[in-house]
């Protein structure tokens, strides 16, 4: 009787992986860790897009209550077609999906631990200190919130602890907190194609089992709307590690129908009494992400290799959590001032430099500092005796 065993023999560029079934050797093509200048930009895109959705696309109320005038006097025309730009946070997630498990490969827990904490927490507690500079001391469309915001909103875990982020964004942090810690059980127990896709197939059924569960606690740890395109993105990736299989296919078809199931639904997390566009062209936007996602697992992007596109993917993070309390606080002061056009292509030009330059001289510093603070940390407390112990 033959048996087959799959054995990891190296995961960096250049090694394989190889199936010994019976007697035979199957070498699978080797794991590829170049870097994906094609996603770098694509993040980069889906972060200009929100930021631009922001400062163009927003709902009635708030053009009026930012800019002071309604934005049929402002952007008659862009206005319908910058209000796609929320969904640039669907990229967002479907991204994450397909980079996380890229970056977890390989790692110990640890880690992983440690490069979510050195991604995370240094840039975001700069713009916590940012907002809070700007909210706190100059006339905003925020309002001045209770302290308790603040000091919730430094843990990254003010949703579960039922308190308003300081900046509206920052909504999507949680999502990306819940996915790696549940990725992070995947990556205790080691990475594998077949875990993976195990952890694929429950989390699917989690997504959809939730809504009618009827459990708010499960339904915030679940994150049935956001789930599909992080679920996708790691199959994705999975293609571009091995290749593409009819599970794999199966696992992004799955995840592509319940993301429309969730983003058409009108209990969903778009308020349709404020904007409610045909759904064919949601449809038709959302699914052009999966196809772009699609052709970089598929190996179709290899050929880009434009050394600005990695750049301004380390911008992405910085700018997205940076533009809004900036930017909708200068439009607030001299939106009826300046040409609004103007005024947009200047203040969106003026953040991405400020982008740069907090990831060059800010965050870079500051995420080296926490993780060599965490790799030289006790993690594990020394056996024998405590102490002082007689």
């Amino acid at each position: 009787m033959q048996v087959e065993q799959k054995t990891a023999v190296g995961f960096e560029a250049g090694r394989a992986e190889r199936v010994v079934t019976g007697s035979r050797v199957v070498v699978l093509p080797s794991a590829r860790r170049d870097r994906l200048a094609a996603l770098d930009g694509l993040r980069f895109l889906a972060a200009l897009a929100v930021v631009l959705f922001h400062f163009v696309g927003q709902t009635r109320w708030a053009m009026i209550h930012i800019w002071g005038l309604p934005y049929q006097s402002l952007f008659p025309q862009a206005h319908e077609y910058f209000a796609f730009g929320r969904l640039g946070v669907d990229l967002f997630f479907l991204i994450s999906g397909f980079v996380i498990c890229m970056s977890a490969w390989g790692r110990s827990p640890r880690d992983f631990f440690i490069s979510r904490v050195t991604r995370l927490y240094p840039m975001y507690w700069i713009a916590i200190v940012v907002s809070a500079c700007v909210v706190y001391t100059v006339d905003t469309p925020f309002g001045r919130p209770n302290p308790r915001v603040l000091f919730s909103n430094f843990t990254m875990l003010q949703m579960p602890l039922g308190m308003e982020s300081l900046d509206p964004v920052y909504w999507t942090l949680w999502p990306e907190l819940c996915f790696y810690l549940a990725f992070a059980v995947v990556v205790w127990k080691g990475l594998t194609y077949q875990r993976v896709v195990v952890f694929c197939g429950v989390w699917t059924v989690a997504a959809v089992l939730t809504p009618a569960a009827g459990v708010p606690l499960l339904t915030v740890l679940v994150n049935p709307a956001s789930a599909p395109y992080f679920i996708a993105g790691m199959a994705f990736y999975l293609m571009y590690r091995f290749r593409p299989t009819p599970v794999l296919w199966g696992v992004v078809g799955m995840s592509w129908l319940l993301s429309l199931h969730f983003l058409l639904n009108p209990h969903g997390r778009n308020n349709w009494a404020t904007w409610a566009p045909w759904r064919g062209w949601l449809v038709l936007v959302v699914t052009v992400f999966f196809l772009l996602i699609a052709a970089i697992a598929l190996g179709w992007t290899r050929r880009i290799r434009w050394r600005g596109l990695t750049v301004a993917g380390t911008l992405t993070f910085p700018l997205y959590l940076l533009h809004d309390v900036i930017g909708m606080t200068i439009v607030h002061h001299y939106g009826t001032k300046v040409d609004p056009w103007v005024l947009v292509g200047v203040t969106v030009a003026g953040l991405i430099v400020l982008s740069y330059l907090v990831q060059r001289f800010l965050e870079r510093p500051l995420a080296k500092f926490v993780g060599r603070s965490l790799r030289s940390a006790a993690f594990d407390l020394p056996l024998g005796r405590p102490r002082g112990s007689c």
